[in-house]
């Protein structure tokens, strides 16, 4: 199946683009020298306090020296001495730079636990919260951050379009770095270009369209972009005003099973994706049970927990009913 899955298994060269090195050099030269000298497919760079740097190849762990060399992320490569390591202090100071030095600016979202930069890249951020009023006011001694590469694959969508139909409405289910948001990405490029249909995305982290200064940085065709709403504003706003044939939506959870409703009422097909690696654990889930009992969707799409954007699993969701 074609896919991004297949799309990585003929081995063409994925270049981290001007965004990504910026982000690397905040960290250091040396180490961004050495990962924009791969033509490896690097999905994210998780970098930890006084820890080897570990960067996931194909979804594979790896470590990278000070030489410059990648080697698998196991046991003997995690106590060696030459790993590229970055203290909290260095750390702190990179994020700093990728914020560009205007903390307050990204503050909502550093409460929520990541910055989105220019590109559609997301830089999760872990450290210790300060509470003010049972709320999380910002995050303090920032211990590590996961880099998290979004790629554009043009057309990986359409074997997936073929299993589904392009008149139904569907969830994609997958682990982190599973290929969910890609894929969205280019299912609404491709009905809103190729069939036509009227699309809007509903992109609450920035990540689907990656839109800054009004412009999307990925090819997006004629969908119609709400950038930064909450979910269930961005989904009334979008029947309200913009008569969709479909919304797409990144990361449903169960707070959104009202909105999910609400599409249904007014004959608007939604296609989202949701954290969930099997059917089993969906059908052990309140919170999938309880949106997949809107009736809103027709099938339920599973991706490989291994392999990036690989297709494991294709149900109907009258079969998901049965059970």
């Amino acid at each position: 199946m074609h896919m991004i899955y297949q799309y990585l298994k003929k081995g063409r060269a994925l270049l981290l683009d001007n965004n990504i090195i910026r982000v690397l050099n905040s960290f250091s030269e040396h180490f961004c020298k050495i990962l924009k000298s791969r033509s490896d497919p690097i999905s994210e760079i998780r970098i930890r306090s006084n820890k080897p740097v570990v960067v996931y190849i194909s979804c594979i762990p790896y470590t990278v020296t000070q030489e410059g060399d990648v080697l698998p992320a196991d046991k003997h490569s995690l106590i060696r001495n030459d790993c590229i390591t970055f203290s909290s202090r260095e750390i702190k100071n990179a994020v700093a730079r990728i914020c560009e030095y205007s903390i307050y600016k990204y503050q909502s979202d550093i409460n929520n636990g990541f910055v989105t930069v220019c590109g559609g890249h997301r830089i999760g951020i872990c450290g210790t919260a300060v509470i003010n009023d049972g709320r999380i006011k910002t995050i303090s001694d920032i211990s590590s951050v996961n880099i998290r590469i979004a790629h554009e694959f043009i057309g990986c969508s359409r074997e997936l379009l073929k299993k589904t139909g392009v008149k139904s409405g569907f969830l994609i289910c997958g682990v982190p770095s599973s290929g969910k948001t890609t894929l969205l990405r280019d299912i609404g490029r491709t009905l809103s270009v190729e069939v036509p249909a009227k699309v809007s995305i509903v992109d609450e982290r920035g990540e689907i369209a990656a839109r800054f200064a009004g412009e999307s940085s990925f090819d997006t065709g004629l969908c119609d972009v709400y950038s930064g709403y909450p979910k269930n504003k961005a989904i009334i706003d979008a029947i309200r005003t913009m008569s969709p044939d479909y919304i797409i939506c990144d990361e449903l959870t169960g707070d959104d099973v009202q909105s999910v409703r609400y599409t249904l009422n007014y004959g608007v097909k939604m296609i989202a994706s949701l954290h969930c690696d099997s059917l089993e654990s969906a059908l052990s889930n309140n919170a999938v049970k309880n949106l997949i009992n809107t009736k809103a969707f027709e099938k339920i799409v599973f991706l490989d927990n291994h392999y990036t954007g690989k297709l494991r699993q294709v149900v109907a969701m009258e079969d998901m009913y049965a059970h």
